[in-house]
């Protein structure tokens, strides 16, 4: 499985996962390891998919901010990943923690997902894969519930 941590996730962050990381068979990477400076979210993220990528995980907690972004990421048909509002809150140590903390459940909501499908990752301590909420299709669905 491969996994690309966006340029809102700090690359301290995704060293952290990845050096936690037990399974061989996980590629984690990072926008900011391996692509250039400034590059377009929809650009890095077909790019990933092509290439073999099968879920991205951001800090952008304001997706919906611009809903026709949105579109751009369910058509990479990458599984995606996206924090809640408080994410920022959080500063460095605590969105650490709370990725790593909910690393497990992460891998397991990307492997149970379909194609394109958006989750919004829970602000709380306690992991469970029911816990993430869907983000809408704002095309199909609006955006109630995201």
């Amino acid at each position: 499985m491969k996994i690309k941590f966006d340029a809102n996730v700090s690359p301290k962050i995704v060293r952290a996962v990845r050096a936690l990381e037990a399974d061989s068979s996980i590629e984690i990477g990072s926008v900011h390891e391996d692509y250039q400076a400034g590059i377009a979210d929809p650009d890095w993220m077909f790019k990933f998919s092509k290439a073999g990528g099968d879920a991205m995980i951001s800090g952008d907690h304001n997706i919906l901010q611009k809903p026709e972004n949105l579109i751009a990421y369910i058509e990479s048909g990458l599984v995606s990943i996206w924090p809640s509002p408080g994410w920022p809150d959080l500063k460095r140590f605590g969105q650490a923690a709370l990725v790593i903390r909910w690393w497990i459940t992460t891998k397991q909501r990307i492997l149970t997902s379909q194609k394109g499908d958006r989750w919004r990752l829970p602000m709380n301590w306690t992991p469970g894969v029911e816990k993430f909420t869907p983000i809408k299709d704002p095309r199909f669905d609006g955006l109630a519930g995201a």
